[in-house]
């Protein structure tokens, strides 16, 4: 034990002997701008901006600077930039210090310019030059300004607050609110949800936004319109929340307000009614702001549009066909229209549906296939069990599209129709069949093509299981096509049947789809989901045999079909054509057209008698083919994005249209007698 204390006492020693240099590894003292840029932005409408300035370095030394509105600082640093920033004018200044002392161990003082945020915003007016130059200087010969960090441009934006949609429709007859010839009794309240948006949010601050409504706005909003709106009864709409809130930082939030159709009715029965409007308008007085968790005043904000029309219209039942959405899921600022079920945003290509749910499969590695209710709106959503489903190469996409086959064989998922998904490949397609219904693993049948061609983007069917044939588009070279029969083969592989050409419009390579008309496997149309535009198209020989159908002679349409996919339907002896066209990437809407019974579907679609349409991203829909004033999504998606399914079920026709990321509505195509 001697000895060890012996031994302890010798090195501690020795340890004494080293000199203390901790402090070389620190620089000397310094002073800096806490900013990582030279240029900062900075909301003008708050009324001021707060920087630090520290003292960086060792801390042994005491000094002080000046900090200064420096005009000659700003015009050097435009000079080395080639910048052309203007100094906000002093007059509308203040800055509360213009000198810092530090002791040895201070690190940071922080200095705050303010203004009055009404006078500064309305002297910026558009103009977005502007910057307050805030530089330090020092004449202490111990503590020098770092190079780089004496000086901050804070730069002022502005911002304006508006009602993103701006008319909102509710077009009402006796269908929507009366009990139906089941006895169903429709859903008699309605939420609406309004959007409300900065253009620019502000860093670190929310708003509260009252909105009230304001029926002295009606008689202009006829002129302009050429309409004659009268004000709603008491009752009509009520405003579910007191404000609209924006969270801190966030560029936008909702409002949402319930619409009471049962204010319409008498003795179960829908009245005649003229037609309502009810202005919603921001109530910018009463407006209130935070700002990390405090109250401020935010001042000098603009209002792109402060009201938004709710428009009740009444429309009149007349014998014969009826269109109308069912319901619809839409997107909103932060969000694609599917996070309410959890789906991953930009991956709804394409959709299909049964007489019970829409289908839609996730487009990427997340292996997720979902069934949402046709009925409740919608609301119940689903994934379905993928435990067989496996990558075939091509970027690990394990599912791609969705499509419910006509089945006719009873001993087959008990003679219901059948649901089959594709995934992506260039080797070995992969096809998986729910056989057993949606509720089991599916089985999987290897679609056998050569390598280097991308199929399963898409694919359409013609015919039954017992007796059919798919059609999928070749995405490398843009206008192959090729067929593989199916003839009950819902396990093991399929090869080839045939392969013919479509027309290209000049692309290399794209998504598309050929959708072959219901009686006549060989003519059809063709689409391209990318801008080029869609075809009508004949086959020369039989798609059925192994041989025929390598050839096309096709028309081209004009642009109302680009972007598109159509649905044939044969209904209350007439047909029908219902399709879908991208206006633009945020902009994705419905076609209904109307033909005889006696018409060619080609007829049909170069005649193009638009009776319906309808947008994806909001509730806006038109008897025929005038709709104004549609407000777009603050989503957009790619041209290939766009889906469309149309099925009959019981006495009346459904229409499921989806655009990636924007939305899915659901339609239902009926007769009134």
């Amino acid at each position: 034990m001697k000895k060890l204390l012996v031994l302890i006492t010798a090195a501690l020693a020795a340890v004494s002997c080293f000199p203390d240099e901790r402090d070389n590894f620190m620089v000397d003292d310094s002073f800096g701008i806490n900013s990582q840029d030279v240029v900062q932005d900075a909301s003008v409408h708050t009324g001021f901006v707060t920087i630090g300035v520290s003292k960086y370095g060792k801390g042994r030394s005491a000094a002080s600077l000046s900090v200064n509105l420096d005009a000659a600082a700003l015009a050097e640093y435009n000079s080395g930039h080639e910048t052309s920033y203007k100094m906000v004018p002093e007059n509308y200044l203040s800055l509360d210090k213009n000198k810092l002392s530090y002791s040895e161990k201070d690190a940071i003082h922080v200095v705050t310019v303010t203004w009055d945020a009404a006078a500064l915003a309305a002297f910026l007016g558009d103009n977005q030059d502007y910057v307050i130059p805030i530089g330090i200087n020092t004449d202490d010969q111990t503590v020098k300004v770092s190079q780089g960090k004496g000086l901050v441009l804070v730069h002022l934006y502005k911002s304006s607050l508006t009602v993103a949609q701006r008319n909102v429709n509710r077009v009402i007859d006796r269908k929507k609110v009366e009990v139906d010839k089941d006895g169903k009794q429709p859903a008699l309240d309605e939420t609406i949800v309004l959007d409300l948006k900065f253009d620019n949010p502000i860093k670190g601050v929310g708003v509260s936004i009252p909105l009230k409504v304001d029926n002295t706005l009606i008689p202009a909003f006829n002129a302009e319109k050429g309409e004659d709106y009268v004000a709603a009864p008491e009752g009509l709409v009520t405003l579910e929340n007191d404000s609209a809130v924006i969270g801190e930082s966030k560029q936008s939030g909702n409002y949402k307000l319930k619409l009471h159709k049962g204010k319409l009715m008498e003795g179960g029965k829908l009245k005649a009614f003229p037609n309502y409007v009810i202005p919603l308008t921001i109530d910018k007085d009463r407006l209130s702001a935070t700002r990390y968790g405090k109250d401020i005043s935010l001042k000098g904000l603009g209002f792109d549009n402060l009201t938004t029309f709710i428009c009740i219209n009444y429309r009149e039942l007349k014998p014969g066909i009826y269109i109308s959405r069912e319901w619809g899921k839409y997107s909103t600022e932060e969000a694609s229209w599917n996070a309410y079920y959890k789906g991953t945003a930009g991956a709804e290509r394409n959709v299909t549906m049964d007489d019970d749910n829409i289908y839609l499969a996730e487009f990427n590695n997340t292996k997720n296939l979902w069934a949402l209710s046709i009925a409740g709106e919608g609301n119940t959503a689903r994934k379905l069990p993928v435990g067989t489903v496996e990558s075939a190469g091509f970027a690990d996409i394990y599912l791609t599209c969705p499509r419910v086959i006509p089945n006719t064989d009873p001993d087959i998922n008990g003679g219901k129709d059948i649901l089959a998904v594709s995934n992506l490949s260039t080797d070995v397609l992969k096809m998986y069949f729910y056989i057993e219904g949606i509720d089991h693993d599916p089985s999987v049948v290897n679609f056998n093509i050569w390598t280097g061609r991308r199929l399963g983007d898409t694919f359409t069917f013609w015919g039954t299981a017992q007796s059919g044939m798919f059609y999928l588009k070749d995405f490398d070279s843009a206008g192959s096509v090729v067929t593989f029969k199916m003839e009950n083969r819902f396990t093991g592989s399929n090869s080839v049947q045939g392969r013919f050409e479509m027309p290209t419009g000049g692309l290399a390579s794209g998504a598309a789809a050929y959708w072959p008309y219901p009686e006549d496997k060989n003519k059809g149309l063709y689409g391209l989901r990318n801008s080029v535009g869609s075809y009508c198209v004949s086959l020369q020989g039989d798609s059925w045999t192994a041989t025929g159908g390598n050839e096309t002679t096709s028309t081209q349409f004009d642009e109302t079909y680009q972007n598109n996919s159509f649905q044939y339907i044969s209904y209350n002896d007439k047909r029908y054509v219902a399709y879908t066209s991208q206006l633009a990437s945020d902009d994705g809407r419905l076609f209904v057209l109307e033909g005889e019974a006696t018409d060619s579907w080609d007829a049909i679609v170069q005649t193009h008698k638009v009776i319906y349409q309808a947008v994806i991203q909001n509730d806006l829909e038109s008897l025929g083919d005038d709709l104004e004033d549609v407000q777009p999504s603050p989503k957009s998606s790619s041209h290939s994005g766009m889906d469309i399914c149309a099925r009959q079920v019981g006495d009346d026709v459904l229409i499921a249209v989806v655009k990636q990321n924007v939305g899915l509505s659901l339609f239902r195509m009926t007769v009134i007698e």
